[in-house]
């Protein structure tokens, strides 16, 4: 088993404190669903002893800027995962970042596009299926999938290539952000129609998979 650590959107006072990680149970891995600033990610990153994997949200938050050059730059010590593949603790994780083009900027994307990006990562999913027995374990995002966890919004409907990409692979768990969860009883997880559990990583959650 491993114990996941998800963070997205909103710093938790509880993930940047002094008292972290002791504060929490243990976990084996961090995942950042988006739109979690850069110098956050800088902390946890040096706080934990794996790197932590990380996607982009549409809002771009997690660029810092380089005080010897002025230029925007990704957190250090963390690992940018869009369009990669990459075995942390045992699990096969992929990710996508951004969220759908809602209005001019990075990290936005069509619903084509979306799908394009699905089908670019194929063959090296089903080299894995076929080495492995299985082509993914955990599927990163900003964007939700169609479904219960996206919004009633344009701004925050759910990604119709994240529910193909459940169909083609099979992921054990889809882990996004994106959708702030309003509320302390609001709902953060369900498993989907293809088996997959999908959840919302809003400020943070440890996920035993």
């Amino acid at each position: 088993m491993a114990r996941i650590l998800a963070i997205a959107d909103a710093v938790s006072p509880v993930v940047y404190s002094s008292n972290f990680p002791g504060n929490l149970a243990p976990f084996d891995v961090v995942l950042s669903a988006g739109d979690m600033p850069g110098e956050v990610l800088e902390f946890v990153a040096t706080k934990t002893r794996v790197s932590p994997l990380f996607v982009f949200g549409n809002h771009a938050s997690g660029y810092l800027r380089d005080p010897h050059t002025d230029e925007l730059r990704p957190p250090g010590g963390c690992i940018d995962m869009h369009m990669r593949v990459v075995t942390v603790a045992g699990l096969i994780v992929v990710g996508i970042e951004g969220s759908l083009r809602y209005r001019p900027g990075p990290h936005q994307y069509t619903q084509a596009a979306f799908r394009q990006m699905v089908m670019r990562l194929a063959p090296r999913l089903w080299w894995n299926k076929r080495r492995h027995g299985r082509a993914v374990d955990v599927l990163l995002t900003h964007a939700a999938p169609r479904g219960p966890n996206e919004g009633d919004d344009p701004v925050h409907a759910g990604v119709a290539a994240f529910n193909h990409f459940h169909r083609l692979f099979k992921p054990r768990l889809h882990v996004h952000g994106h959708v702030h969860l309003v509320g302390a009883n609001a709902p953060r997880s369900y498993v989907s129609a293809e088996g997959v559990r999908v959840v919302n990583a809003y400020e943070f959650t440890l996920i035993d998979l």
